[in-house]
């Protein structure tokens, strides 16, 4: 943020991993069987857990800074861009960044604050 206020997301890495190796399980698994079905909805339920983690954190972050702000301008990114970068690829991902961004803009209507999202060709580290 301006003021040098940084904000800490959960780490999703432990469940991603899980994940990961659940699904690794699941490809060796025959097809049909009532073991691949347990497996699968393992994986389904992590998937879940990592949604809700992301968006409870999301909404809290998103009514924080809209509330104690007037207002409020985002840099739009080129996410595409970054998530070609291998080693930072998953976790960019799992941000929501997106997601983020519509709910500062919903909420910012809600409580009447200034939203602006500024372009990603904008030189902002320069200035």
């Amino acid at each position: 943020m301006s003021n040098g206020e940084k904000a800490e997301s959960p780490d999703y890495l432990k469940l991603d991993r899980k994940i990961r190796k659940l699904q690794k399980k699941l490809a060796r698994q025959p097809k049909g069987s009532n073991r691949r079905n347990k497996t699968r909805i393992k994986i389904a339920k992590l998937h879940n857990q990592i949604t809700d983690t992301r968006k409870d954190f999301l909404h809290k972050l998103s009514t924080k800074i809209v509330s104690e702000n007037q207002a409020i301008v985002l840099e739009d990114l080129n996410v595409s861009g970054l998530v070609k970068n291998r080693k930072l690829a998953r976790v960019i991902s799992l941000q929501g960044w997106r997601e983020f961004r519509t709910l500062c803009e919903a909420k910012s209507q809600k409580f009447s604050r200034v939203f602006h999202v500024i372009s990603r060709w904008e030189a902002t580290s320069q200035i």
